[in-house]
This record gives C-alpha cells, sequence and structure tokens, in this order.
C-alpha cells in the first residue's frame, strides 16, 4: 500500500511538532504514513499513534464530516496525501484499497472504545 499511495497522491515531509490537519477542519485528504510517526489527538489526549503504511484523515472523505482529530507529528514523517477524486477512485477500482480503509476504521473504532 506505500507504494500505491506513494505513486498515486502528492508526497510531503512534515518536521516533528508539526500538525498536518486540526479537529474541527474539512477533511479534504487522506494521508498515508510513509515514514515517521504521527499522535492522534483528541480533547488534547493522544488516543492514537501511527506509523508507516496507516491512513489517516479518511473518515472525513466517506462521511463528508469534518476531522475528529488533530494529527501532530511526533517524530519526521514523509505522508502521501490523497484527494478526494483519487480516494473515491480508489474505494471504487481498486478492492485492496478498499479494504485497507475498512481495516484502518476498524482499528480506529476499537482504539475509541478503549479511552472511552
Amino acid at each position: 500500500m506505500l507504494m500505491f499511495a506513494r505513486n498515486s497522491g502528492t508526497n510531503m515531509t512534515y518536521p516533528a511538532g508539526s500538525i498536518v490537519f486540526r479537529e474541527g477542519d474539512a477533511g479534504t485528504h487522506v494521508y498515508v504514513v510513509q515514514s515517521g510517526v504521527i499522535e492522534i489527538v483528541t480533547h488534547d489526549k493522544v488516543v492514537d499513534v501511527c506509523g508507516p503504511n496507516d491512513a489517516i484523515g479518511f473518515m472525513s472523505m466517506i462521511d463528508g464530516g469534518v476531522l475528529t482529530a488533530t494529527a501532530r507529528v511526533r517524530e519526521a514523517a514523509e505522508l502521501s496525501i490523497i484527494d478526494e477524486r483519487k480516494f473515491r477512485f480508489m474505494i471504487d477500482e481498486v478492492p485492496n484499497f478498499a479494504y485497507y480503509i475498512m481495516k484502518a476504521m476498524a482499528h480506529r473504532i476499537r482504539g475509541m472504545r478503549e479511552i472511552i
């Protein structure tokens, strides 16, 4: 999935401490972590830690809602950024990508149950 995302999106590097997106922002992209570590933060609490091959920001792409958490870079990271048009194409045309997103969503939902 890393290579597929790298070839499908725009690749950007983020230094440690930077913010990829903020809770409450409009979700316009899906991010696939190529390298580094990203913290998912909500209500000032780290609720997940993501590394290579993890996807973030996808929930807003699915339901059109705002982002439900902030993504903060713990260790310098490279991310592949996939826009909505490419995301929808990948869901429709690449079954492995759809499964990858469903697996990421299940992980996120299970993780949220543990902190409630």
